[in-house]
């Protein structure tokens, strides 16, 4: 059974994938062609590269392929990660890494037209949503370049991840304040201290007041609970670099809060 829950109008084929029936995917591919839901920009760009590595380990429309916001960015993007998850769940190892590896490749300049967009028409509620399906993806080709081992390419993934996060989700507090934490954590492990520290000394800053909101407000708020967790990192980091009393203090305000037995 896989372990990964794939979503979209493409998840049937992403399941068939990893469950390694490779005759069944190609079946789904060629159905896909034939019948009317193939109305969308990118479906027949993204099945064909589908079914060009399946049946010869290469494709020339992948090397086509532009994954850019005003040609659905998001949504390509979002099958792409998907496609690599189904191909390493079942064992197609050299097509998952050529997928991750062309999704890598495209990221930056998939966030330099996030920010065009951004800049000449604002962002919308849509753009958001796309922002959201954008991070989903980086999440897990971060998670599949961890798992094999490629930490310049997860370190890579994580820095355009928050470049990108930044542009559409830029007033989502949980979602920037865990992708700071998520790579000052992949720059400890890296051993780049001064990196992490520079990380955590943001999230402090940008973000120490969720705490306050928490402790003071009348209505919970979802968002600043989850900035709670990269608080508490970026607290216990600098706690140890620079050992201010305050830090301390605020990391038992922090405990109070996430503590199951709290009054």
């Amino acid at each position: 059974m896989s372990k990964t829950v794939f979503m979209g109008k493409h998840a049937e084929l992403c399941r068939a994938i990893s469950a390694g029936h490779r005759d069944d995917a190609m079946k789904q591919i060629y159905a896909f062609f034939r019948s009317e839901d193939n109305t969308d920009s990118y479906s027949i760009s993204l099945l064909t590269i589908v079914r060009e590595l399946l049946e010869e380990g290469d494709s020339d429309e992948m090397y086509r392929l532009r994954i850019r916001m005003r040609s659905s960015g998001d949504r390509v993007l979002i099958n792409l990660a998907q496609f690599v998850l189904a191909f390493e769940e079942g064992g197609e190892d050299e097509i998952s890494e050529t997928l991750a590896g062309k999704c890598l490749s495209e990221l930056p300049k998939l966030s330099r037209s996030m920010q065009e967009v951004a800049d000449e028409d604002g962002v919308s509620d849509s753009m958001r949503l796309a922002g959201r399906r954008i991070r989903e993806a980086v999440r897990m080709l971060a998670g599949h370049f961890e798992r094999q081992g490629t930490l310049d390419a997860y370190d890579r993934c994580l820095e355009t991840g928050l470049e990108m996060t930044r542009i559409f989700l830029y007033d989502q507090a949980n979602f920037v304040s865990e992708d700071l934490m998520r790579l000052a954590r992949s720059s400890e492990r890296r051993g780049n201290t001064a990196k992490r520290n520079k990380l955590c000394r943001e999230i402090v800053r940008e973000y120490a007041g969720a705490l306050e909101r928490l402790e003071g407000g009348t209505s919970f708020s979802r968002e600043d609970y989850e900035t709670l967790e990269a608080l508490s990192y970026a607290y216990n980091v600098l706690e140890g670099v620079e050992s201010p009393e305050e830090y301390h203090v605020a990391l038992s305000r922090i405990q109070k809060i996430l503590s199951p037995d709290k009054d």
